[in-house]
């Protein structure tokens, strides 16, 4: 009952489907650290909790997400900086005078922001926080992972590899990543990771 809920949100034609019930594409890459991590704020433009699919079982609501960055753990591109060695895709250069937050928010004076996300390559994952609220009265709460692959960053331009559902459309606004996959809209903020 567990599983068919959680693939309810995927399958039904009136729901918020993104895809197959199974998890997609597995990242095949060696994953490091976080390096950046993006909240879910909205999905096709209605704040969370939002867009409960009523089925046989029960019901499937959309309570959450994240849009979780990663360097890759093993690199042949070192640079050594005062931080130490690390991979030369996670350096970086920022504007002499920029303000960089915990979140990779750059801010350049008043006028001037823009997201960045610590290293050019790496894996992601895309992910969903659906609570089932079941007939009976009983409810859980499920992680989907909607995609994950290889990412690519560039300033104001990033590119999701999307395995098993192909490439994801993807543009960047200041703090903000939105994120169309199977013809849905979902919008990320950035968030601070410790």
């Amino acid at each position: 009952m567990r599983r068919l809920l959680a693939c309810l949100l995927a399958t039904s034609a009136a729901s918020l489907g993104v895809g197959a019930c199974d998890s997609p594409t597995a990242i095949t890459a060696d994953v490091g650290s976080v390096v950046a991590l993006d909240s879910l704020r909205t999905a096709d433009a209605a704040a969370l909790p939002c867009c409960t699919v009523d089925t046989a079982g029960g019901r499937v609501t959309i309570v959450g997400g994240t849009l979780t960055f990663r360097n890759n753990a093993h690199y042949t591109d070192t640079a050594f900086t005062p931080g130490g060695a690390m991979s030369a895709a996670c350096v970086t250069e920022v504007p002499n005078g920029a303000f960089i937050h915990a979140n990779g928010l750059v801010t350049v004076g008043d006028s001037v922001a823009y997201l960045v996300i610590p290293c050019h390559v790496g894996t992601y994952t895309f992910a969903l926080s659906q609570r089932l609220d079941f007939n009976g009265g009983s409810s859980r709460t499920v992680t989907v992972t909607v995609s994950s692959g290889a990412y690519a960053w560039k300033r104001d331009t990033l590119s999701l590899a999307g395995g098993a559902v192909g490439a994801l459309a993807v543009t960047l606004s200041v703090d903000t990543v939105v994120v169309v996959a199977a013809g849905h809209t979902y919008k990320f903020q950035a968030v601070a990771v410790y």
